[in-house]
């Protein structure tokens, strides 16, 4: 992983910092790259239990890197064909709760990483909006299926053919973001979130929780609901079922045993957009 993306865990929680503060944390090829390193490695190591995604200095980011100028979306002048969700691992795959701490601008692919996070808070100063329609280009990181469910077709239709900046108490208005604070206590905001989920909420539940608020999206009631009764069953199997009730009992904090790493079910697959 390069300088230009920072990666560390405390208390359960990984912070990965988009690290490149000169030029507002714009998208390089190393970013892209580290982000979907940095997913895997959450995904997979049990000793994290939450993932914060911030930018350094003043931005989150600035989407796509603009050094090229008029050829950076220009077909003619790219090698290979462009991925629209460019990274290795999406945030949805990450069976962890991931939350974007857009600590001020997040525009384009950069509103489109934090979109694609399962939480986000916001700054109050900064600007958020899909400016790809203004630059000549169609969004990604599958923002046309993402965004209708998450703020309903005709605000995310204006969100992408429009291209308005909205502030952060704006956004949260428009249902982008469930927080808008000061820029300086966003990302101590979404670290308090996280550690509460990472000491309070059993891993295993959390995890399938996701999974199943994602595929449900997009799937019939009926199979949805034989999904969850599966997925309630197999965590009612689980030390922590029995954990979560006695801790509460005794008025002490739980002692989480579970791992998404090994009790998490083989009739599940772990990308939420692939089936189960």
């Amino acid at each position: 992983m390069s300088q230009e993306l920072l990666f560390e865990i405390s208390e359960g929680v990984a912070l990965i910092t988009l690290n490149r503060p000169e030029a507002h944390n714009s998208m390089s090829a190393a970013i892209i790259e580290g982000i979907g390193e940095a997913y895997r490695r959450c995904d997979e190591d049990d000793a994290i239990r939450v993932v914060v995604v911030t930018g350094a200095g003043k931005a989150f980011c600035t989407g796509a890197d603009m050094t090229a100028g008029a050829d950076t979306f220009d077909s003619s002048a790219q090698t290979v064909e462009i991925d629209s969700c460019p990274l290795s691992m999406q945030a949805w795959d990450v069976r962890k709760p991931v939350i974007a701490a857009c600590n001020g601008h997040a525009v384009g692919a950069g509103l489109g990483l934090a979109v694609q996070a399962d939480m986000r808070v916001f700054a109050n100063e900064g600007k958020y909006g899909f400016l790809q329609s203004r630059r000549g280009v169609v969004t990604d990181f599958a923002m046309e299926y993402v965004l209708p469910r998450l703020v309903g077709f005709e605000r995310a239709f204006e969100l992408l053919v429009r291209a308005p900046r909205l502030s952060g108490e704006e956004a949260v208005a428009w249902g982008l973001a469930g927080r808008s604070v000061p820029a300086e206590q966003v990302l101590d905001t979404a670290m308090e979130i996280a550690r509460d989920i990472a000491t309070g909420c059993a891993p295993l539940p959390v995890g399938l929780h996701k999974q199943l608020m994602w595929r449900g999206l997009d799937m019939p009631l009926g199979e949805f609901a034989a999904l969850e009764s599966r997925a309630l069953n197999h965590t009612m199997t689980k030390p922590d079922a029995v954990e979560g009730g006695m801790a509460y009992f005794e008025r002490r904090a739980p002692n989480w045993t579970g791992s998404i790493r090994e009790d998490w079910p083989d009739w599940l697959s772990t990308s939420p957009l692939a089936g189960s």
